[in-house]
């Protein structure tokens, strides 16, 4: 009798084993799941922010770009008012399409300056759109 008392004991002591084994690891593989999860959501939110910041600067540089086509366009033709301007991705070397609405018109009383307005919509027709506004008066 004692000899079947014991060999019940120590089955059962192996099963409680086994199963606390089983509820660590499992544990352990959560931990691990949530930390990669984390990780990949810290590595999604820097790569959006990356290019947010790169459409940014785009569009800074295409701001500088209307105003001077701007000012071209007005010593070539002074009858030149402003302008839709379309840029294709190609001339960007990009996949997005962009369009700068150019407007000038005189500033001040004497008419002798001019003022150049440029706002730049890039990419256009995204979700997620750049604008930027700049004025220079010459």
């Amino acid at each position: 009798m004692r000899l079947y008392y014991n060999s019940v004991i120590g089955s059962q002591t192996k099963h409680t084993r086994r199963g606390a084994v089983l509820v660590i690891v499992m544990i352990c593989l959560l931990l691990i799941s949530l930390v990669m999860a984390s990780l990949l959501k810290s590595t999604l939110m820097q790569r959006r922010q990356m290019l947010k910041e790169q459409l940014q600067v785009q569009a800074d540089w295409l701001v500088e770009s209307a105003l001077e086509r701007a000012a071209q366009q007005r010593l070539t033709n002074p009858e030149y008012q402003g302008e839709v301007w379309k840029i294709d991705p190609e001339e960007l070397g990009t996949r997005y399409t962009a369009s700068a609405e150019i407007i000038l018109k005189p500033e001040g009383d004497a008419d002798r300056k001019l003022s150049i307005q440029a706002r730049v919509q890039y990419p256009e027709g995204q979700t997620l759109t750049i604008t930027r506004t700049k004025k220079i008066i010459l």
